[in-house]
């Protein structure tokens, strides 16, 4: 097996280390039995964001505003901002012709309004943005989710290998999904607790 890359087996010992840590820490991730039999990691959330009104959700797009929540999904700010809940639906999926996770994730609207691609390209943090604007449209794209039959955006994994060999911390196999969320997670909005990182 290619340096960077987990057998399945591995992959499940490091979820249930991973989940184990969830359980202790914040109780939001879980394992999901697809109707074909097929499991995969889920977490779901909902996040209130602002927006400028007066432009796309791109550079002034703001998430994880300390903002006071309110009944409605859309609540009017001062001016130009405009609060907004997303529900976030992350899934964690083992693909085998790679031999590495795959972070499979929905936003949408209250209304239950998908965000579009270009929405979600919109909200990648710039530190991230530039570096990948070469490989937009390879790194983040749109496909069948494996196991569920519906449309789903992912982080295409035919780089996580080599991300992961460069990471030379990581001796511990089942600190793997850890490590790979740390790396991967905040180019979409999936910040992990520094907790997780805590825990030999």
């Amino acid at each position: 097996m290619a340096a960077g890359s987990i057998s399945e087996d591995e992959f499940w010992d490091s979820v249930i280390y991973f989940l184990t840590l969830s359980d202790k820490l914040d109780r939001k991730w879980t394992v999901k039995e697809a109707k074909d039999g097929g499991k995969y990691v889920m977490k779901k959330e909902e996040e209130l964001s602002c927006i400028n009104k007066d432009s796309t959700l791109g550079a002034d797009f703001y998430k994880d505003q300390e903002i006071e929540e309110e009944d409605s999904s859309t609540l009017q700010t001062d001016g130009k901002l405009e609060q907004i809940v997303l529900t976030y639906e992350f899934h964690i999926v083992y693909s085998q012709s790679y031999n590495v996770p795959v972070l499979y994730f929905n936003a949408h609207f209250q209304n239950g309004k998908l965000l579009s691609l270009e929405e979600i390209w919109d909200m990648v943090p710039a530190v991230y943005k530039e570096r990948l604007t070469q490989d937009r449209w390879t790194f983040i794209s749109q496909q069948e989710h494996p196991l569920l039959g519906r449309p789903f955006y992912f982080l295409h994994p035919c780089h996580t290998a080599d991300l992961m060999r460069n990471i030379p911390a990581l001796t511990d196999k089942r600190q793997y999904i850890i490590a790979w969320l740390s790396a991967v997670g905040p180019v979409v909005g999936l910040q992990l607790p520094l907790e997780y990182g805590q825990h030999p």
